[in-house]
C-alpha cells in the first residue's frame, strides 16, 4: 500500500483567490477571468510562520463574522489543513456540518463536495460517496471550461481516479499537461505528475510511477512548500520501495526528515520513520532499522500503520530488550 495515496493523492480541493473570491454567481458568467492565484493553509499560514497553524486559523475564526466572506475563506483553510494532516474524522464531522447549511459560495460547496466525497470512501460509505464526487466532478468541470484553469482539471482528474475511473483520468491529466505546457508553475508540475502516476500506480505501472513521482518532486522542491515537499518525497520513497529498491527508497525518505516538524507533522514524521525500520530490515541492517523503529510515536498512526508498527517490533524483540 502506498503510505501517501491509499486514500487518493495528496491533491486537495484549493480555493480560487480571485479580488471578491468567486462570492456572487456572476462571477460564473465571464465577469472574472481565469484565477489569479490558487492558496491553500499552507501558504496562508506563512504570514505567522511562528505560530502553528490550527492555531492561527482557529484565533482569526474567532475574530470574523460568522458567513462572511473572509470566514469561509478561513473555513476553508481549516478544511484544508485537516485533509493535509490526516485528521479525517474530524473533516467528515466539519463536512457534514457546513454541508447543513442552505447558502454557501459556489466554490466553497465543491470544496466541501470533494472532501466529502473522499471522507465517505474512506469510511466504506460508497454510494453516498460516489454521490458527493459525482457533484464535485460536474460543477469542477463547469469551473473549468468558464475560467480554464489548469488545477480545475488536475481535480477532476483526481476524483475520477480515486473512484476507479483511470482511463478517464488519463485522459484529462494529457489534456492538462498538452494544454498547459508551458506553465511554469510548480504546484501545477507538481499536482499533474502526482496524479499521473495515481494512474500509473493503480494500473501496476510502478516504474513509469517512479518517474512521474521524481517530476513531482523536482517540481515542488524549489517552491518551499513544506507539506508538498514531504508528500513528495514519500511517494517517490515508497514507490521505489515497492520497486524493492530499498536503498534509494531509505535516502528518500531520510531526505524527507529534515523537512518534518515534530509539532505540526507528527503522522507523516511517523510514517517515514517506520518505513525506515522497515527498509532498513529489508536491507539486512537490524541496528538502524531498531534506531529508526524507536523513534516512531505510535500514537499518532492509523490502523494500518499500527499494524505495519505491532509487525516490526516483533521482528525485533531480542534487539529492544538489549537497548536501554
Amino acid at each position: 500500500m502506498v503510505d501517501w495515496v491509499k486514500n487518493g493523492s495528496m491533491m486537495k480541493k484549493r480555493l480560487v483567490v480571485l479580488g471578491p473570491w468567486l462570492l456572487s454567481a456572476g462571477l460564473y458568467c465571464g465577469q472574472a477571468k481565469a484565477a489569479e492565484h490558487l492558496s491553500d493553509h499552507e501558504e496562508f499560514c506563512r504570514i505567522e510562520p511562528a505560530t502553528p497553524c490550527l492555531q492561527l486559523l482557529q484565533r482569526q475564526l474567532a475574530d470574523v463574522t460568522p458567513q462572511s466572506v473572509q470566514w469561509f475563506k478561513l473555513t476553508s483553510y481549516q478544511l484544508d489543513y485537516l485533509y493535509d494532516k490526516h485528521q479525517f474524522a474530524a473533516l467528515l464531522q466539519q463536512t457534514e456540518q457546513l454541508l447543513q447549511q442552505p447558502a454557501l459560495p459556489p466554490v466553497f460547496r465543491i470544496q466541501l463536495y470533494f472532501y466529502h466525497a473522499k471522507m465517505l470512501k474512506s469510511v466504506g460509505r460508497m454510494t453516498q460517496a460516489r454521490h458527493y464526487a459525482d457533484l464535485a466532478a460536474a460543477q469542477l468541470s463547469d469551473m473549468y471550461q468558464a475560467f480554464a484553469d489548469p488545477l480545475r482539471i488536475l481535480e477532476l482528474a483526481n476524483l475520477q481516479a480515486v473512484f476507479g475511473a483511470h482511463d478517464k483520468a488519463w485522459a484529462l491529466l494529457l489534456s492538462a499537461e498538452q494544454r498547459f505546457a508551458k506553465s511554469k508553475d510548480p504546484v501545477f508540475g507538481f499536482e499533474l505528475n502526482s496524479n499521473k502516476a495515481l494512474v500509473q500506480h493503480a494500473k501496476g505501472q510502478l516504474e513509469a510511477a517512479a518517474y512521474s513521482r521524481k517530476l513531482a518532486l523536482d517540481a515542488i522542491l524549489p517552491s518551499g512548500q513544506n507539506g508538498k515537499i514531504i508528500v513528495a518525497y514519500g511517494n517517490l520513497a515508497r514507490t521505489y520501495q515497492l520497486l524493492g529498491q530499498y536503498g534509494l527508497a531509505a535516502s528518500y525518505y531520510e531526505k524527507s526528515l529534515a523537512y518534518l516538524r515534530p509539532d505540526i507533522d507528527a503522522f507523516q514524521q511517523a510514517t517515514h520513520l517506520l518505513r525506515l525500520a522497515e527498509l532498513y530490515g529489508q536491507l539486512q541492517d537490524p541496528a538502524t532499522a531498531l534506531a529508526y523503529l524507536q523513534r516512531v510515536d505510535a500514537k499518532v498512526l492509523g490502523p494500518y500503520h499500527l499494524e505495519l508498527y505491532q509487525q516490526q517490533r516483533q521482528l525485533r524483540p531480542a534487539q529492544q530488550q538489549k537497548t536501554p
